[in-house]
């Protein structure tokens, strides 16, 4: 257990945060580049190949208070911006987060070039799924875990933030 009081692997893995914009937002990161956000919900996809795992990922994201080095960082410490769910993916053999980005941009809208800067391949690793609803972050959830169990060896869990 963390202090979130939530037990996520520390394994290596892949996983996907859904995410509240609860007000129109521009995005400007370190390089200069803008994305244009409205309110609702989204889902980014990352991995976590390092020292320990999706959890130090995870619990990174969760903190406000963080120098920022990725996209994502940009936008999970706006005050506007709440980390309403997390799924994690490990014992993953093949790339979940290439084959989320390309298969995701089909059911929904990429934000073009956010957070996939290492991947040219990729649309994008930020989804936007829709209006802030429950039922809006069931479906996202859902389309997600069709994708990556079709795709994985054995798949893991899902906990709400």
């Amino acid at each position: 257990m963390n202090s979130t009081g939530i037990d996520i692997p520390e394994e290596p893995g892949y996983y996907v945060l859904i995410i509240s914009v609860n007000r129109e937002l521009v995005i400007t990161t370190r390089g200069g580049r803008r994305f244009h956000l409205k309110p609702g919900i989204y889902a980014y996809i990352g991995s976590a190949r390092g020292l320990g795992g999706i959890k130090a990922r995870i619990l990174r994201h969760l903190r406000r208070d963080k120098k920022k080095h990725w996209h994502i960082d940009y936008l999970t410490t706006n005050p506007w911006v709440e980390i309403v769910a997390a799924l994690s993916f490990t014992w993953v053999e093949k790339d979940l987060e290439s084959i989320l980005s390309n298969k995701l941009a089909g059911k929904h809208t990429p934000v073009k070039g956010f957070g996939s800067t290492d991947k040219r391949s990729d649309p994008s690793h930020l989804f936007y799924c829709g209006s802030g609803s429950t039922e809006t972050i069931d479906k996202c959830i859902d389309d997600i875990y069709r994708i990556a169990f079709a795709e994985m060896k054995k798949p893991e869990f899902r906990f709400k933030l």
